[in-house]
């Protein structure tokens, strides 16, 4: 019987647990827009649209640095890890350009908490879906 409602709701909603983070996040305040997408049997994603479009200044590669950051790949590799959290990949910070592992927590349907911890600073970002 839970089998039968487990698929009813996937139906309904046309998405796994798993797929829950595929759409387009609007970064805070609205800087940029992410687009998560399925790679294979990971989630990764790219920039999407920039408020005010940026080259990769600060990237450690000096061959990338004059190249738009709208289309660029910056998450990579995320898999499910269960309770509407994804983990195992890495994100690209073009503003510091480094890579980092963070967790991706869907808090809500319109809300994903992108928590990183280097040592013992710990920070969130709240990415809200594109409506």
């Amino acid at each position: 019987m839970n089998f039968i409602l487990f698929l009813a709701a996937v139906a309904a909603y046309g998405q796994t647990p798993a797929e829950r983070i595929v759409g387009t996040w609007v970064t805070p305040n609205g800087g940029s827009k992410i687009e998560v997408v399925k790679c294979g049997a990971a989630y990764c994603g790219s920039i999407k649209w920039m408020k005010t479009p940026k080259n990769d200044a600060n990237n450690p590669d000096a061959g990338l640095r004059k190249r738009s950051l709208v289309g660029v790949q910056i998450l990579t590799g995320f898999t499910y890890a269960g309770n509407d959290t994804w983990s195992g990949g890495t994100l690209y910070g073009p503003e510091r350009g480094k890579e980092v592992s963070p967790k991706l927590v869907l808090s809500a349907p319109a809300t994903l908490d992108v928590k990183v911890s280097v040592g013992m600073v710990k920070k969130t970002v709240i990415w809200s879906r594109e409506k």
